[in-house]
């Protein structure tokens, strides 16, 4: 019989390493939520509203906390890799191939991500210098803002891309390992799917992006806080353990 895929691996005992392995996804999963939220929301609070030159000073008055927020992000992009290991010691004995194709997903993922983090700092330089210069070039350092963060958000949604495949497989090895309730498997997959979905359709569509965004990110912050939260608390179980 193959080791790659055993009809009745979900009913073996479970190692050790895979109790501890769990419980680190768990706090992975958290930490990578914390981190990529202040990233994410800390350098549009300091942008603000109102026009280019009134940005651009935003920017430059809180420079470090900006960088600050950007390395945030960054650490989120490791944390995943971190995260993504975890999972698949966890999972890999109930189907290792299947394990191993949503690991390679999941670094894809922050590899893909990390790379905007240097688009997002060109953005940052190019507020910078937009207020040190003044008036005069203000148009072209706006136009160098848009084109270049939108070459990160086109970024961040090819990471999504191959996050929704990683992140189904690995909640779909859940659901059949039964280590924690299956309901949660479940809103996982459909999260992960819609996210693969807005994820390309934010490529096609890039007007509709947010609209898109809202719709897959509830299901999937509810699978995946939850998760995180069992795991953490409960750790997995063996299904007979959960009769």
């Amino acid at each position: 019989m193959s080791t790659n895929q055993t009809p009745d691996a979900p009913h073996r005992a479970i190692a050790s390493e895979q109790y501890s392995a769990a419980r680190l996804a768990g706090f992975m999963y958290l930490a990578s939520y914390v981190t990529a939220m202040f990233g994410y929301l800390q350098p549009l609070s300091i942008i603000g509203s109102g026009d280019f030159a009134q940005k651009a000073q935003r920017v430059a008055a809180s420079e470090r906390l900006y960088r600050f927020a950007l390395t945030s992000m960054a650490i989120s992009w490791i944390v995943i890799v971190v995260l993504a290991f975890a999972l698949y010691v966890t999972l890999e004995s109930v189907n290792r191939r299947l394990a191993q194709i949503a690991l390679c997903f999941e670094l894809g993922q922050a590899f893909i991500g990390a790379v905007t983090i240097i688009f997002s700092l060109a953005v940052l330089g190019f507020y910078i210098n937009a207020h040190a210069c003044g008036p005069s070039q203000i148009g072209q350092w706006q136009t160098l803002v848009r084109v270049v963060g939108r070459a990160s958000a086109s970024g961040f949604n090819i990471a999504m891309a191959f996050f929704g495949p990683g992140s189904f497989l690995f909640f779909y090895l859940f659901y059949r390992s039964r280590f924690f309730p299956r309901f949660l498997a479940v809103i996982g997959m459909l999260g992960s799917f819609m996210m693969l979905v807005v994820s390309l359709g934010a490529l096609i569509v890039p007007e509709y992006e947010y609209t898109f965004k809202y719709a897959a990110w509830a299901p999937m912050g509810i699978a995946e806080v939850g998760t995180a939260l069992w795991l953490m608390i409960a750790g997995i179980r063996a299904p007979k353990e959960q009769a």
